[in-house]
């Protein structure tokens, strides 16, 4: 396919690398700057020129014979105009906003074909883990509803000693790999859970809330405190105060200006206007009382600094986000488990978009935390290797798995005695898997990691 680009800060440098992947892509950025970092990062055509011109729009469209246009620039109203003025210029193209700020996102904005949120798709991430409270990870995998969700296993957890297939595992959901230390193990019906362990499930959300009953919940949670109060901190609070139960929620915010907005909006939320990296106010607020601890600032320094912070106080559950990808190393080496890279959120994203729009659905190839590991569907069809064959009778490489099948709409779990039939769509968790090893067993059908 044909994609414009309109903007090349962090989310079109995410879009266009994901984009770039498989099909021919323009960038349009008015900045010099960005420009030039498009243009040496990636290998996509970029132009110099402001996208929401609609003369450059039309020859920009034109030229490329575009089939999708993607605006992503900073102001989310220049992203809806450049949306409808694409539709205008080309009433067949597709046009997808990304939108930052939710007040924006409606069900039908005229010109508009989709609408991408990596801040609604990072705050649902955030709230999720944040209410399971064996969890350090969670992903919404696209397909059928279902989520890839990280157990941590502590001492004194109801499932340790036990062997996977052992386990009263509840409906609706399969344990997928087994981390240990470093090491990922695939083939964990046998494995024995030890304390330590990082437990991988495949599920719906009420099967990843009754696994999280099933490991053993030491102590509730109820006390959550959210630093900052931009967009995504506002939301995550006003998330969490409405989920079932009885939640306390405080927000954290140097920002004066900010904290009057956050006050107006969340009345069941408790507002405080204070310093969110300094220890000695963090703790006059009681933060190392909370039992999850969220920080959303815009500046991954503070964040970092926030969550070391809450580290030494012995929070025992910190999630937070970073918006440069250099942090991550750094956020892992400081000992954060729970965080959420925002460039790897947005590839995810319009990964599964462009896979939707070109009747790919379910297919599309999700990065996971562990950036090395991966999750996708395979279409099973005349020219897959998959058709008629039973599960035990495939030979897969150690690091790949099939835990689930998507068939006629119904999620089926494996077992060695499943058989893979015409249309089904194989559900593959890969680990650290070389090209080659994927291509043995999935032939023509395996996709670009």
């Amino acid at each position: 396919m044909k994609v414009v680009i309109i903007g090349a800060g962090n989310v079109g440098i995410a879009i266009a690398e994901a984009a770039s992947q498989s099909n021919d892509v323009l960038v349009i950025e008015k900045d010099a700057v960005r420009a030039e970092k498009a243009n040496s990062v990636l290998q996509v055509s970029v132009l110099l020129e402001d996208g929401s011109n609609p003369k450059v729009l039309a020859d920009a469209i034109d030229r490329m014979g575009a089939d999708i246009v993607f605006s992503a620039v900073p102001d989310d109203g220049i992203n809806i105009f450049i949306c409808s003025a694409a539709k205008a210029i080309k009433p067949g193209i597709i046009s997808v906003a990304c939108i930052r700020n939710t007040d924006y996102m409606m069900d039908d904005i005229p010109g508009v074909d989709s609408v991408i949120s990596p801040e609604s798709i990072t705050a649902e991430r955030i709230v999720s883990c944040a209410m399971l409270e064996n969890a350090v990870s969670f992903e919404r995998t696209g397909t059928a509803g279902l989520c890839l969700v990280t157990f941590k296993i502590e001492d004194g957890h109801q499932v340790v000693g036990r062997t996977v297939m052992d386990l009263e595992l509840p409906p609706e959901c399969t344990v997928v790999a087994i981390v240990r230390e470093d090491e990922t193990d695939l083939t964990v019906a046998t494995a024995e859970v030890k304390a330590g362990d990082r437990l991988i499930l495949l599920g719906t959300w009420d099967a990843a809330v009754a696994f999280n009953r099933l490991v053993g919940i030491k102590k509730e949670a109820r006390e959550f405190v959210v630093l900052g109060a931009g967009p995504m901190a506002r939301t995550v609070a006003k998330d969490i105060d409405e989920c079932p139960g009885r939640q306390f929620v405080k927000l954290i915010d140097n920002d004066l200006a900010l904290c009057k907005l956050a006050a107006r909006e969340l009345r069941d939320v408790v507002v405080v206007n204070g310093n969110t990296v300094d220890p000695m106010f963090l703790r006059s607020e009681s933060v190392n009382h909370a039992d999850v601890l969220i920080s959303l600032s815009d500046m991954d320094e503070r964040n970092l600094l926030a969550s070391m912070t809450a580290l030494r106080f012995g929070n025992r559950k910190i999630i937070t986000r970073y918006n440069t990808d250099e942090y991550e190393e750094i956020f892992k080496y400081a000992g954060i488990e729970s965080t959420i890279g925002y460039h790897r959120v947005i590839i995810n994203a319009v990964t599964e978009k462009l896979a939707e729009i070109s009747d790919r659905k379910g297919e599309a190839v999700m990065i996971l935390d562990n950036p090395s590991d991966h999750f996708f569907g395979i279409r099973v069809d005349g020219g897959s290797p998959l058709l008629d064959m039973f599960l035990g009778d495939v030979s897969l490489p150690e690091e790949v798995c099939i835990p689930a099948v998507l068939r006629d709409g119904e999620v089926i779990y494996t077992r060695l005695g499943t058989r893979f039939l015409g249309g089904d769509l194989a559900l593959v968790y890969a680990h650290e898997a070389a090209d080659y090893r994927l291509s043995a067993v999935f032939g023509k059908h395996t996709p670009e990691m």
